[in-house]
């Protein structure tokens, strides 16, 4: 079922708990039958026909249905009917952010575009009710503040139980509510981290292609440990971090002469879609302009062609890239992100290539000091990453591609994979990065994004020609030396021959002594098994734990000890069954198995992100 407009949490839960009990236990599957029911847009909102003499009626305001009221059945049950709450199940989940809007908080308008740093985060515009000392640090979660990390815990507690086999619309409703709740309370970290599970389950059980189990095992991961701390008594210094940020401030900026560097899509598992635009100042420092929204991959398709919001320069994203920026009175974040104000003024200016300073400074600094600025910043919560401070700039020798993946040398014994950045068809990432692949011998500059959960991964975002004889690429003048991975298509007339593509090996057999190709460390492969595990939690819930085959001996041998001994806890809590004072078996609130399978997960984390650091340095 398509069209249907986005609805609030609030509106969902209310839905759900107007069911009889009995009907509960239909939900998931009157959801199935609803997916087939024909959609008709109105004036208001939209009717949705469920036979010749039921209709389902939705009336938004905003864009979007706001009270409960306000999803109507015409069947004799309603409002306590299957049918109402099945098209409401079906409906995009809105989260967007309440602005301030003449002192009232008010949901943002259609196509808004909201800070990039937490369009995976939706933005909201609480603050919480945490009382900061005299020294202006916040000592302690709020008993409010508790009492919502505590729903959010318990609900993930019974997400890890149930796995993603078990996650229906009942479930995956507590979990909105939940952090809808904590939202309120200032808990905006662990509702993000919340929201993005709950989109995660759907797609898992929707069968949607872009699903992927590792992404949601860290954000599973990631709800568990920061409401469990949030529930408890947090250390002072760590609570803001924990907290989390509604909005960043924007501080006064001085004028900034910009170069655009590249053009990224985005699509958040949160619903919001757009691009973020990559620029550099005189000293080299990155900045970020975007545009994201609530919205699909369509959104982000389009947006490249959408006119930038810093000023009146009139220049487009696809533009801005290719171009210079001159700002003043701009406001910008402390991560780098321009803002937008109605004071800003930006002036069109002439860019400068890839080649030339000071974007060629970028290329410049050594392999070694740029993973470990990325692997450093991608262990800080979004919101606090500097701009681009993930991203590498590579000058890299193509030795061969398949599929949607490339295999590359830079030249000084390091070999790397190269990656899609985004898997959706609507964009022009594998299509661009299999063409890529056939250009064989192939000098190219590339910016990528760092990849922490693969050895020596990057997600190839734009690319760009080395001067210089032999194969390589030619790109029309107008693309102004790079092309945008994720918006400029790519053809096989810009790939450029040589007489000695044919002497470059076989991607099998990379250019480089074979002392320099990375090789497996001791840890990898069990590692690797470790992560397995946490996995199938996530898939199949404490049963399959309760079941699974050990593997401690494996990780032993690996000398990974703590993670033998961490796993060995996880299957004896699963297993654990509780019993009476008269010998009966009673069930356990799943309390035990979900603090060992966070601790494993942890663990995991850690481990294979050293070991995925380790791969790329000497």
């Amino acid at each position: 079922m398509t069209g249907l407009p986005p609805v609030t949490a609030p509106v969902l839960a209310e839905a759900l708990d107007a069911l009889p009990a009995r009907l509960r236990r239909k939900v998931d599957d009157a959801v199935v039958r609803a997916g087939g029911w024909p959609v008709t847009g109105t004036a208001d909102g939209v009717t949705v026909r469920v036979d010749e003499a039921t209709t389902v009626t939705l009336v938004t305001v905003d864009g979007a249905v706001r009270r409960a009221a306000d999803a109507r059945c015409s069947c004799l049950l309603a409002p306590n009917c299957l049918h109402r709450m099945a098209v409401l199940a079906l409906a995009p989940v809105d989260d967007a952010a309440p602005v301030e809007v003449d002192g009232a908080a008010r949901p943002p308008a259609a196509g808004r575009p909201v800070d990039p740093a937490v369009a995976a985060d939706p933005p909201t515009g609480a603050t919480g009710d945490a009382v900061p000392d005299a020294a202006g640090s916040v000592p302690a979660p709020t008993g409010r503040q508790r009492a919502a990390a505590d729903g959010l815990w318990q609900v993930g507690v019974a997400v890890l139980a149930a796995g993603t086999v078990g996650c229906g619309v009942v479930l995956r409703t507590a979990l909105l509510r939940a952090v809808h709740e904590a939202r309120a309370n200032g808990l905006h970290r662990a509702a993000a981290s919340g929201t993005r599970v709950a989109a995660g389950l759907r797609a898992a059980r929707e069968g949607e292609p872009q699903h992927r189990l590792a992404d949601l095992t860290d954000d599973l991961r990631e709800l568990l440990a920061v409401s469990r701390r949030l529930r408890g008594d947090a250390p002072a210094g760590d609570l803001g971090a924990l907290l989390g940020t509604a909005r960043r401030a924007y501080d006064p900026q001085a004028g900034l002469r910009l170069f655009g560097l590249c053009t990224v899509p985005v699509v958040a598992d949160s619903g919001y879609a757009g691009l973020v635009t990559y620029l550099a100042d005189r000293d080299g420092r990155l900045w970020t302009v975007a545009d994201l929204a609530p919205g699909d991959v369509g959104r982000a398709a389009g947006a490249g062609d959408a006119t930038v919001a810093v000023g009146e320069s009139g220049l487009s994203h696809r533009q801005l890239t290719r171009a210079g920026l001159v700002v003043s009175g701009g406001t910008a974040s402390e991560s780098g992100q321009l803002g937008a104000g109605r004071a800003v003024r930006a002036a069109r200016a002439a860019g400068v290539g890839w080649a030339d300073e000071p974007l060629a400074g970028l290329w410049a600094q050594p392999l070694p000091d740029q993973v470990r600025r990325a692997f450093g910043a991608v262990a800080l919560p979004l919101p606090e990453r500097p701009a681009g401070a993930d991203l590498l700039f590579l000058t890299v020798r193509v030795l061969g591609g398949h599929d949607h993946t490339v295999l590359v040398d830079t030249g000084d014994g390091a070999v790397l994979t190269l990656t899609v950045a985004d898997e959706h068809a609507a964009l022009p990432h594998r299509a661009n990065l299999r063409l890529l692949g056939q250009a064989v011998g192939a000098r190219l500059r590339l910016v990528g994004r760092l990849d922490p959960t693969r050895r020596a991964t990057v997600q190839a975002l734009a690319v760009g020609p080395v001067d210089g004889d032999g194969p390589g690429l030619t790109l029309p003048a107008s693309w102004a030396g790079h092309a945008d991975l994720g918006y400029d298509r790519l053809h096989t007339s810009q790939l450029r021959t040589g007489d000695d593509a044919a002497a470059v090996p076989p991607p099998d057999r990379p250019a480089v002594p074979d002392a320099a190709v990375p090789r497996p460390r001791l840890g990898d492969p069990a590692l690797g098994l470790l992560r397995r595990q946490v996995e199938r939690v996530v898939s199949g819930g404490r049963a399959i734990q309760a079941l699974a085959d050990p593997t401690e001996r494996k990780l032993r041998l690996a000398r990974l000890d703590l993670g033998a001994h961490l796993l060995a806890a996880l299957g004896s809590a699963a297993r654990a069954r509780p019993r009476d004072a008269f010998g009966r078996l009673t069930d356990d609130d799943g309390q035990a198995f979900a603090a060992s399978w966070l601790a494993l997960a942890v663990y995991e984390e850690a481990a294979s992100r050293a070991s995925t650091e380790a791969s790329w340095l000497p």
